[in-house]
């Protein structure tokens, strides 16, 4: 070992400890501080791994996926290393490995699994090499960072190009844009629905509708939701790959999904709601096959799975019931909302946290390509609570969309916010909507209350 590359490790695990001790979290600051000693640490610890790395990406339900895999990978004996704080950033994924051992300089875990942001996939893939990579889906996210579509497509295939040929490919072939960046000569374990669509509700911005090959509309013969679904070109004839990993059929009220791997057919667990959730699983599954995780592992970790924290995450505080949920770009908000709108109950509340913060999306106006005109008047919120540093541009939002002025309260602080929306929801339901640093002050709020654990708790 090199005296740069044990200054590196040493020097950013005491970079994070000091951060953290003083409440300032420091989930990337190790990744800062050991590169800037040594810019290749990264590379040199992860050639360590003996088994190798996964890399997770895609614009919705990275954390959630990646949270199923390693409960399934890990049930099975085998030990790895994860960003599971979210940071998934080159410096995150660097502060990952760099904080993986207390005592020990190279990690003794055996693979590592870390989600990855899109536009971070290129550098990625070169430094760590991974054996396996693993797309969920891609909408439209965070205009002022990635642009349009088409570019945060291209950071994932460069990232892909920077692949040796022994790496495995995990593609959801219901979004075209994902199962367009399958190549010769890898391995590739394709996962999508097969069963009946449903009502897709709500105007999804359809953001891929040509051919990734030839440029034609595409057309579909089902569509679960915004461009995911089973489609064909007919200019050349490409067309959705059958998919490996196949949910066959799947019902919200017994929680449970038919789900085929491979030849064989089983019933599986279905905990968190939504169908978006549903892609999730399935594009954990087909990584657990490519990493060869038994059937009956599978079956049993997502018995036993409950949601990562924020994602559908589910609170008790007292008698009321709160939901936690991600939102971050118009296919996942109405997601979100439609997965609401599954709850029977006569009535509930609904508080949404929107912040503008750089991890957020400085740019809010994707709040207008929400389809709340269509889900206001199907869900049963008996009152909105809307805060954050965006939450009078949210109020806005709610108002064009048809809510009732006096059905609404806009708050400054958080947590006067929550001590509200919590008693009026009391003995009922509460589903809490923030973006991701929102989500991160409303959890620190619980937290201090005991009513969740730390995110870095597990």
């Amino acid at each position: 070992m090199s005296l740069r590359a044990l200054a590196a490790v040493l020097a950013g695990r005491l970079a994070g400890w000091i951060s953290r001790v003083s409440g300032r979290g420091g989930s990337s600051l190790p990744g800062l501080v050991a590169r800037w000693i040594d810019p290749r640490i990264l590379m040199r610890m992860a050639a360590r791994l003996s088994w190798g790395a996964v890399l997770l990406t895609g614009t919705n339900g990275k954390t959630t996926t990646a949270s199923m895999v390693r409960r399934m990978v890990e049930a099975q004996g085998t030990t790895l290393l994860s960003n599971r704080a979210g940071a998934n950033l080159i410096l995150g994924l660097t502060a990952a490995f760099v904080q993986a051992e207390r005592w020990r300089i190279w990690p003794r875990t055996a693979m590592a699994l870390l989600e990855t942001d899109e536009a971070t996939m290129p550098r990625a893939c070169r430094e760590i090499q991974p054996r396996v990579v693993a797309v969920t889906n891609f909408f439209r996210d965070q205009l002022d960072r990635y642009g349009e579509l088409s570019t945060t497509v291209k950071f994932v295939r460069d990232g892909i190009a920077a692949l040796g040929e022994q790496a495995v490919l995990v593609l959801n072939a219901d979004d075209p844009q994902v199962a367009g960046l399958a190549g010769a000569g890898f391995k590739i374990f394709f996962y999508g629905l097969e069963g009946e669509a449903g009502e897709a509700g709500g105007e999804d911005a359809v953001d891929a509708r040509f051919c990734p090959g030839c440029g034609s509309a595409l057309h579909y013969q089902r569509r679960y939701y915004a461009h995911l679904g089973h489609y064909r070109c007919p200019g050349c004839g490409w067309q959705r790959p059958r998919p490996y990993i196949a949910v066959l059929r799947w019902s919200r009220a017994e929680k449970t999904a038919l789900v085929r791997i491979g030849e064989t057919e089983c019933v599986l667990a279905w905990r968190s709601p939504g169908l978006y959730n549903l892609y999730n699983q399935a594009a954990a599954i087909a990584t657990a096959a490519a990493l060869n995780v038994p059937i009956d592992v599978i079956k049993r970790s997502l018995e036993e799975f409950r949601p990562a924290f924020g994602r559908m995450e589910s609170v008790t505080a007292g008698n009321t019931q709160l939901w936690l949920a991600l939102v971050k770009n118009p296919v996942g908000f109405n997601q979100v909302l439609a997965a609401v709108h599954e709850d029977p109950e006569p009535s509930y509340t609904v508080m949404i946290l929107i912040n503008d913060r750089y991890a957020d999306g400085q740019d809010v106006s994707w709040l207008w390509d929400v389809d709340f005109e269509y889900w206001i008047s199907r869900l049963r919120a008996g009152h909105w609570f809307v805060g954050g540093v965006r939450g009078r541009d949210m109020a806005v939002r709610l108002k064009y969309a048809g809510v009732a002025r006096d059905a609404v309260t806009v708050g400054d602080g958080m947590e006067e916010l929550l001590d509200q929306a919590v008693k009026a929801a009391d003995g009922g339901t509460l589903y809490i909507l923030p973006t991701y640093t929102a989500m991160l002050e409303v959890r620190r709020l619980l937290s201090d209350r005991g009513l969740v654990r730390h995110f870095r708790e597990g």
